[in-house]
């Protein structure tokens, strides 16, 4: 038996037995839910407990190989997570033929089919399922796990709210891990490169041959997002070759439905923030929850290259306003400054009689003889940390020996002037510079795919 992840009282049974009949000595079969291409689905009750579960039947035989793999990885997985809005695996049986999952029952069927009744949902709604749903896909990913094939057939309602209480709530649940993969190494080694997923969900960096990370499944949220709000997904087209195109362009349209109209510039920005060509620039699942369309506050954004890029617009600008400066076009109060600067000196030099009182600068060796008094700098410039004044005389003060005199000392009496000398400045100038595909079929988007969903198909 697997013990189950973030709970140490439960473990997963996983039993192999010889006879199906042994598992009608412990469950009561119900009704059909579904039917896929390896197998079906039924409710089952728990004859001891009275709890009622939906109960996977898998023809091991008719699945093959491959699709036996990716079961076993699927179980595997379940096996491990636990998380309120992910479906929970309660039991594995297991024959020669078959497999038999004992899952959470979801009485509210797929999101997908609850949208085409409902049209579209309110945003309120629709806030609540992003909440859910990122804190799966962020649980997921912080424990290594990449879904792969989110999509709105692969999320299950778990419970409709109750319309007499208003503080019930949508309960989803996230299902169908059979192309989801555990991550493991560093760095690159952590890109995956299997062309997998359904067309309209697939993120871009898919379709392009890269290798791509667990940003993938954030892509195919904000699609879903989308979608929920107005009853159609953001990229649309006739073929997938176009489909492909369009994703790749990653342009956003919140004009061609009225209904747009009545959604918060938050949730646009938030999906567009989801929708973002690059996935390094994209929200990660956290990010989304810290949103401020989530979270109701204008908290800043945390993702480091978006907060970067800001930076960079900022120093952008302010370059532009010190080359003007630099260039002449100086503002008035850096020309108050010099005037105050040049005023500061002529009342220092008028006053020299009485400096006796005048503290001492630290390190300096005292009060400099000939400095004209202190220099208000102008200001420095942001991008680097090349220094920028404006340029201006200095007018220092010397002692000026009388004529005749033939001593090297200057006459203690004769009187001081002032004389202008210009400062040398080389400061240099900063220049502002519908089918889900499988790993196993062909690589190159806008071919036709065969259709694989997870192990037991269409619930």
């Amino acid at each position: 038996m697997t013990a189950r992840k973030g709970s140490a009282e439960k473990t997963i049974p996983h039993t192999r037995i010889e006879e199906e009949e042994m598992i009608w000595e412990t469950y009561e079969m119900g009704k059909k839910l579904g039917q896929g291409a390896f197998g079906k689905v039924f409710q089952v009750k728990h004859k001891e407990t009275g709890v009622e579960w939906a109960m996977k039947f898998i023809n091991k035989e008719k699945a093959g190989s491959s699709a036996i793999k990716l079961l076993q990885e699927e179980v595997k997985i379940l096996k491990r997570v636990s998380h309120p809005n992910i479906i929970e695996l309660n039991e594995v049986f297991e024959t020669g033929k078959r497999m038999y999952l004992v899952m959470e029952l979801c009485g509210g069927g797929e999101l997908a089919d609850a949208l085409k009744e409902k049209k579209y949902y309110m945003e309120s709604e629709v806030k609540v399922i992003t909440k859910e749903l990122a804190s799966a896909i962020a649980y997921l990913h912080k424990n290594d796990i990449v879904h792969r094939d989110l999509k709105l057939e692969n999320i299950l309602v778990s419970k409709f709210p109750d319309a007499t209480n208003p503080e019930d709530r949508l309960q989803i649940k996230v299902t169908d891990f059979g192309l989801s993969i555990t991550k493991s190494g560093v760095g690159h080694d952590n890109m995956m490169e299997e062309v997998c997923g359904t067309p309209n969900y697939m993120a871009p960096e898919i379709i392009d041959n890269k290798t791509y990370s667990q940003q993938c499944d954030v892509w195919a949220l904000g699609v879903m997002v989308y979608s929920l709000l107005c009853g159609y997904p953001p990229f649309r087209a006739k073929d997938d070759s176009t489909l492909y195109e369009l994703i790749k362009k990653g342009h956003i349209d919140f004009t061609t439905d009225e209904v747009w109209s009545k959604v918060s510039a938050e949730a646009k920005t938030c999906i567009k923030k989801m929708l973002n060509t690059d996935p390094a620039h994209r929200l990660t699942a956290s990010e989304v929850l810290d949103h401020q369309w989530i979270t109701g506050d204008n908290r800043q954004s945390t993702n480091v290259l978006e907060l970067m890029k800001e930076w960079k617009d900022q120093l952008k600008l302010e370059g532009e306003k010190d080359n003007s400066a630099i260039n002449g076009e100086v503002s008035n109060d850096a020309s108050s400054d010099t005037n105050t600067c040049e005023n500061h000196s002529n009342e220092t030099n008028n006053n020299e009689t009485d400096t006796s009182s005048e503290p001492e600068r630290r390190g300096s060796g005292g009060k400099k003889p000939g400095s004209g008094g202190k220099h208000k700098s102008v200001g420095r410039l942001s991008q680097g940390s090349i220094p920028r004044s404006t340029v201006n005389s200095l007018k220092t003060t010397t002692s000026q020996k009388p004529s005749g005199s033939k001593s090297p000392m200057p006459n203690p009496r004769a009187t001081p002037t002032t004389v202008n000398r210009p400062l040398t400045q080389n400061a240099s100038r900063a220049t502002p510079t519908n089918n889900k595909l499988h790993p196993s079929h062909a690589k190159t988007p806008g071919t036709n795919r065969t259709a694989a969903k997870g192990t037991t198909g269409k619930k």
